[in-house]
């Protein structure tokens, strides 16, 4: 029988899920802290030696006197998560690695690790919050606008929406701090907190995907800049490196303020326009998650970035597997690839991936 107030809590060795911990056992749940162990440039399938986010939620489960377990997942973020993140590139796309491992990996395997240790509940240290409106249960935005997290979780089913719990979603990232401190654990607090994509050294994906690449015996080759008539204004160091909407490092001349406006891997060149070539009325969004379609039927706002570019839009179903959205007014820079979270105020009603 499932323990009414047993939660499995997603660990990662950092501040956020330590609180969480704390806040759950000061609500009286038993808690089982699980430490996802995944495949990075630092931990390959060849690694033997824990890395040090797992040793460090061991260390701190122990301390908070909670249950723990390590499961590794290298194998499934390496097939789901890191060969996504390749192919996308190769296909002119910018993929979202983050949206992309929490819609198909993460939160599956958290739900079916809970039901396997007779968990009723599942938490993470998301700054989000889960609310109840009409009858139906979302996600809203955290009450941190620096930390806001519902633009990686509009994958997130029904199902595991009933079961999810987010200690943090009502607070700040400064009172997360001050709890941490009072409780003996400032040590959290002097850590260095993660930024970016986890699996990336540096903010910097060209080295790792040039790695990926040639293990699948393929090489990123230089080819042609063109401008919007076809005509050959540079050359380029392979289109896998580069993103709709960037300007800097073209290697172009400063005077001349080229955006890439487009990527043909099929004739090897990334296409340059001026900023205002980059304005678009609609997008297409497929592979799509709506918690509840009806609540499509007004406009709503759509996020193509994480905390930026809020715009108010209709999105009208295609098909099961695609939607076409229409903004209200014209966006800039709308990266195939990306993902598209849909918002009502502050609730979180699906997203999709950018065609």
């Amino acid at each position: 029988m499932e323990t009414a107030k047993r939660v499995l809590l997603g660990m990662s060795g950092g501040i956020d899920s330590t609180v969480s911990a704390m806040l759950l056992l000061d609500k009286g749940f038993e808690v089982v802290g699980v430490t996802l162990r995944l495949w990075s440039t630092t931990d390959d399938f060849n690694s033997i030696r824990e890395p040090y986010y797992v040793t460090e939620a061991k260390e701190l489960a122990a301390k908070l006197g909670i249950d723990h377990i390590v499961v590794d997942a290298r194998q499934d973020f390496y097939e789901k998560v890191i060969t996504y993140f390749r192919d996308e590139y190769l296909s002119g796309k910018t993929p979202n690695p983050c949206a992309k491992c929490n819609v198909v990996l993460k939160w599956e395997l958290l739900n079916r690790l809970a039901m396997e240790n007779q968990c009723s509940f599942i938490a993470t240290g998301h700054y989000v919050n889960k609310i109840e409106a009409d009858n139906r249960t979302y996600i809203s935005k955290g009450m941190d606008p620096d930390k806001e997290q519902s633009f990686f979780l509009w994958g997130l089913s029904r199902e595991i929406l009933t079961k999810a719990i987010f200690p943090l979603g009502k607070l700040t990232k400064q009172a997360v701090r001050e709890i941490a401190i009072d409780r003996g654990f400032k040590v959290l607090d002097d850590m260095k907190e993660s930024t970016g994509v986890c699996f990336i050294p540096k903010g910097n994906y060209h080295p790792l995907l040039i790695d990926l690449m040639q293990n699948e015996g393929k090489t990123a080759l230089s080819g042609d800049f063109v401008d919007l008539t076809g005509t050959k204004v540079g050359i380029h160091k392979g289109y896998p490196f580069y993103t709709v909407g960037q300007r800097r490092g073209l290697g172009l001349s400063p005077n001349e303020p080229w955006y890439v406006t487009k990527i043909d891997p099929q004739l090897n060149q990334v296409v340059l326009g001026k900023r205002p070539d980059l304005y678009q009325n609609q997008m297409l969004v497929e592979n799509y998650h709506l918690l509840y379609p009806d609540d499509f039927e007004k406009d709503v706002i759509t996020r193509i970035r994480y905390r930026k570019q809020s715009a108010l839009s209709k999105v009208s179903i295609i098909d099961e597997n695609r939607l076409l959205v229409t903004f209200n007014e014209p966006e800039w820079s709308i990266a195939p690839g990306q993902t598209a979270a849909f918002y009502l105020d502050d609730k979180l009603l699906g997203g999709g991936y950018i065609v």
